[in-house]
């Protein structure tokens, strides 16, 4: 992995932040393509056959999506609900939506439910569309009425999970349900904390009231979950299978395979899911409240001009998994004050690590090429991490010592830092 950004060394700027009036619409507002950072003071409304890409809004009402319109949220905070009606679909990844989430289609079966990373307030509901529920949180029940398909997957429901009637199977894979799962009318595949051939999926359910599976007429595999109440059975076929880490309070119904433990017993229950790792990232940025390096008037001394400085701390954060290693290097371009440019062999420096709490360790020092040497004139490390470094922070920095000849043009000079990052 390569990532370079460039600063400005004597005079060392960078574009600072700044307040950005963030735009309010006091009234409905309907996508007319892409939405940003901005607050919605009413309704957001796509409109029949409208694509809408919502990016970091907030919808202080509901969010409306009419027949045909498609709705691609990332991001956002709706303080409202969320209804489609035969709608091309529902993407909603990441944030909250307070209220509920209806998505519904009568008239097709092309449409989808998509919902990612989101903490939902109220109740999730859909019927005839595609149903993905993912890696979220809702706090009311979740219904899904002849859905083509259903995967409920490392979500947390704390009321119940109803799903009847999905021609094309249902997977629910580390689910940890409140209340009470029912599954019914499946015409595929349903796999209950199972793969297709029975074995235990990585991420287990936990029920805490019943799991009742009922008129499912195809592949019926059940493992890797608790319920603390009973498994009721009727009206399978074929009958369900049961893998491994089945436990429940009560079996009442047919079944074949492994016969279930009993939960432990205790006055509470307590389950978490702990997902994949995620990719992580490489990522730093100057330290402090100041982008200015100011090596001041350089003196002269017997047979050169001097000047010194520090360079910005620079805080290095890794979160990528498994902790490779890294280097941050440095190269600078040559000195210019207007006129003719002074090469920037004359600026060397000396790297410190202030806070080595991510593993760093400092480069090593290069002295001004008036010494001898090519100085910052070619790439430096500044700093790096080996493979296998603490997982946190660390902050980097450097002195600075720059040595002119006396024959140097007078003037203010500037020159610029490009900064790499090497994985």
């Amino acid at each position: 992995m390569r990532n370079t950004f460039k600063v400005s060394a004597i005079a060392l700027l960078v574009a600072g932040g700044s307040l950005v009036a963030v735009p309010a619409y006091a009234a409905d507002l309907s996508c007319a393509g892409d939405i940003g950072d901005q607050v919605v003071a009413g309704n957001l409304v796509v409109g029949d056959g409208v694509d809408c890409v919502v990016g970091g809004a907030t919808v202080q009402g509901d969010v409306i999506v009419e027949p045909g319109g498609w709705l691609d949220a990332t991001s956002v905070i709706v303080e409202g609900d969320v209804v489609a009606t035969d709608a091309y679909g529902v993407l909603l990844d990441g944030t909250s939506v307070a209220g509920d989430i209806s998505v519904y289609s009568a008239d097709t079966e092309l449409g989808f439910l998509y919902v990612n990373d989101l903490e939902v307030g109220g109740s999730v509901a859909a019927g005839g569309v595609d149903v993905e529920v993912t890696d979220s949180t809702i706090g009311g029940s979740l219904t899904t009425q002849e859905a083509n398909y259903v995967d409920v997957v490392r979500t947390s429901v704390v009321g119940d999970v109803s799903i009847d009637g999905s021609a094309w199977g249902v997977s629910v894979a580390g689910a940890i349900v409140q209340g009470s799962v029912t599954v019914s009318g499946s015409a595929r595949d349903v796999l209950i904390g199972a793969d297709a051939d029975g074995a235990a999926d990585a991420f287990a359910n936990t029920i805490g009231g019943d799991l009742v599976l009922t008129g499912n007429s195809a592949n019926l595999r059940v493992a890797a979950t608790t319920v603390q109440g009973a498994i009721e059975l009727s009206d399978n076929d074929p009958a369900a299978a049961f893998g491994s880490g089945v436990a429940a309070g009560s079996v009442v119904g047919d079944y074949t395979g492994t016969a279930p433990g009993v939960p432990a017993a205790g006055d509470q229950a307590i389950a978490v899911t702990v997902p994949n790792q995620a990719p992580g990232e490489l990522i730093w940025e100057l330290e402090g409240s100041s982008a200015l390096v100011d090596l001041g008037v350089a003196e002269e001394q017997l047979d050169h001009f001097e000047a010194s400085g520090e360079i910005v701390p620079i805080r290095v954060q890794d979160t990528r998994a498994g902790n490779p290693e890294w280097s941050l290097t440095a190269q600078v371009s040559n000195f210019s004050a207007g006129g003719d440019p002074v090469s920037s062999k004359y600026l060397g420096w000396t790297p410190e690590v202030t806070d080595a709490a991510g593993g760093a360790v400092a480069g090593a020092p290069v002295q001004s090429g008036f010494d001898g040497g090519d100085g910052l004139s070619v790439a430096r490390t500044l700093a790096g991490a080996p493979d296998g470094h603490a997982r946190s922070a660390s902050v980097v920095g450097a002195d600075l010592e720059l040595k002119l000849p006396l024959e140097t043009p007078r003037g203010t000079y500037t020159a610029t830092i490009t900064l790499t990052a090497l994985s």
